[in-house]
């Protein structure tokens, strides 16, 4: 089969949506099909995706001109790409229910182009797809042309559907394939640190580590030193370092920086918790790895990894909810490790069992042939 993504790609954003399209086209590749990448911030004419290489094109934008001229200029050279290589795809996957979708959208109801196109949305709440459709101007016609010309939208989070449908989407086309995770080996468990905890993602708003420091200020006396280590680096990692020196918790907090893959991985390893306190969430990248490195998860209700996580597993906690964090916390730090090993250990058979990357990557190729093959009988009809 031969896939088209219009995804930018994790050499050049570091985002989870973009790594998991990465993770997916690798799988893809494994499994003998061709696959070709169009993204706006693709700086190269091919790119290496573990052992292979595949195409990238760029999608040229006028950056200096205001969002409309931006707009315009995006949609004129991505309408331009996929006409020109309009025969070459049996079907077009987006990573993100926004502008690529909505252009690929209007050239399928203009009959520019005639292939399955099959779009799946980013993060739940916030800033999510659904928020970001409601708030352009003529959202309304935007919806009605995604939910008529998108063949699937596959929504990785439960809770995506009640807000698409919110925003006027039918749900006639939805579709529920999860993130997928690549499964290694189980870890060797070598010397981990007590209680330890470790975080990963960029140092901003929707991570929720400001409620963290909050909800780790009211166990200040229990907290021992570099208990929580957090990966990642952003914009407000000085406001957040501030923020725990005056509540007198910059003991018990290791910044550890943007490290790569799998320097990340191997802190995993080395802790006994996941922290995901964020504002909202689509189907975490990093909580999927931690599952399946074994850890125990304390994590908020962001309609997405929270679904899957009983009660044995870890603890979920309210978005943006100090005092229930910090009991969670509190009761991470009492819970005798033989607990916490036991919650990982049935975090990693749910990750073996449900979000293994190659069976994610199959169910993906399942739902592409079977809309490839609607079309083709349609056509024939």
């Amino acid at each position: 089969m031969r896939i088209l993504v219009l995804s930018d790609l994790p050499q050049f954003v570091t985002g989870g949506a973009e790594r998991q399209a990465a993770n997916l086209i690798e799988a893809w590749l494994d499994a003998g099909h061709e696959v070709t990448c169009f993204g706006r911030r693709m700086g190269a004419s091919q790119v290496t995706i573990g052992a292979h290489s595949i195409q990238v094109r760029k999608i040229h934008t006028l950056q200096r001109c205001g969002r409309a001229l931006r707009a315009a200029s995006y949609f004129v050279s991505l309408a331009r790409l996929l006409f020109l290589h309009r025969q070459r795809f049996d079907v077009i996957y987006t990573r993100f229910l926004g502008e690529a979708a909505a252009t690929a959208a209007l050239m399928k109801s203009l009959r520019m182009l005639d292939v399955p196109l099959v779009s799946t949305p980013a993060n739940t709440g916030g800033e999510g797809d659904a928020n970001f459709l409601a708030g352009l101007p003529f959202h309304r016609r935007l919806v009605r042309l995604l939910d008529a010309q998108c063949n699937a939208i596959n929504l990785i989070a439960p809770a995506m559907a009640d807000e698409l449908r919110r925003i006027g989407f039918s749900g006639q086309n939805f579709s529920q394939i999860p993130n997928g995770v690549s499964i290694h080996d189980a870890p060797s468990g070598a010397q981990p640190r007590r209680h330890s905890m470790v975080a990963v993602g960029r140092l901003t708003p929707q991570k929720g580590y400001d409620v963290l420091i909050d909800a780790l200020a009211l166990n200040r006396a229990n907290l021992r030193s570099g208990v929580v280590r957090i990966i990642g680096d952003g914009p407000d990692r000085e406001a957040l370092q501030a923020q725990a020196r005056d509540m007198r918790v910059d003991h018990a907090i290791t910044w550890l920086g943007e490290l790569s893959h799998d320097d990340a991985l191997l802190e995993m390893e080395h802790a006994q918790v996941f922290l995901l306190p964020s504002r909202y969430e689509g189907m975490s990248n990093a909580g999927l790895e931690a599952m399946e490195k074994g850890l125990a998860m304390l994590a908020t209700r962001c309609g997405g990894l929270d679904t899957f996580i009983q009660q044995d597993m870890g603890w979920i906690v309210e978005p943006g909810d100090v005092g229930s964090l910090s009991l969670a916390l509190q009761q991470v730090l009492r819970s005798p490790a033989s607990q916490l090993v036991g919650m990982g250990s049935k975090n990693r058979a749910l990750v073996i069992q449900e979000f293994g990357m190659t069976a994610v990557a199959d169910r993906y190729l399942t739902l592409f042939n079977r809309l490839v093959e609607r079309r083709r009988t349609k056509s024939e009809s």
